[in-house]
C-alpha cells in the first residue's frame, strides 16, 4: 500500500516538472525572449562546390590551437579546418600555397592564439575571416587568396 502511494506521487511529480518545463517553454516562444538558434555558425561551403572559375585549396589540414588566456586564467581550445578559394587554375600559385602550407597553418595558429575565446566571439567570423584573408595574402607572391572558410570551428571547452 505504501509502496503504491509513492509510485503516485513520483507520477505527479514528473507530470508536474514537464507541465512547467512545457509552460516556460511557451511562454518564452510567446513573449520572443526565446531566440533558438542564436549563436550558431552558419555553415560555409564545402571545398567541392566552389564554382568552375574557382580553385580551391585545401590541405591545410586540421589546426588545434589554444586561445589566449582571459582575464579569470581559462584557456579554450579551437578546432578548425581552414581552406582557401582563389580565382582561376593557376599550377604556380597552387605549387606556392602548397609550399608554404604549414607557414600558413602557423599564421592562422598564431591569429587565434593572441585572442581569448571572448575576444573572437566578439570580433566574429566574418571580420576574422577578413583579417586572416588580408594576413595570408601578405605573404603571398604569385597571387591572391579570394575568400577563407572553416569546414569546422569548434571551442572545445
Amino acid at each position: 500500500m505504501n509502496r503504491i502511494n509513492i509510485n503516485k506521487i513520483l507520477i505527479a511529480l514528473i507530470a508536474g516538472i514537464i507541465v512547467f518545463i512545457t509552460a516556460v517553454s511557451a511562454i518564452a516562444l510567446c513573449t520572443k525572449n526565446a531566440h533558438p538558434g542564436e549563436g550558431l555558425r552558419h555553415e560555409d561551403p564545402d571545398p567541392s562546390s566552389v564554382p568552375a572559375t574557382k580553385t580551391a585549396f585545401n590541405n591545410i589540414g586540421q589546426i588545434r590551437v589554444f586561445t589566449k588566456e582571459d582575464p579569470a586564467g581559462q584557456k579554450s581550445v579551437l578546432v578548425l579546418v581552414p581552406w582557401l578559394e582563389y580565382d582561376g587554375t593557376d599550377q604556380a600559385f597552387y605549387e606556392e600555397l602548397d609550399r608554404k602550407h604549414q607557414s600558413l597553418k602557423i599564421l592562422l595558429s598564431n591569429y587565434f592564439s593572441a585572442h581569448t575565446k571572448t575576444e573572437l566571439l566578439e570580433i566574429g567570423e566574418d571580420k576574422i575571416k577578413r583579417e586572416l584573408k588580408s594576413q595570408v595574402n601578405e605573404s603571398l607572391v604569385l597571387g591572391e587568396i579570394t575568400g577563407i572558410y572553416f569546414n569546422d570551428y569548434l571551442f572545445l571547452d
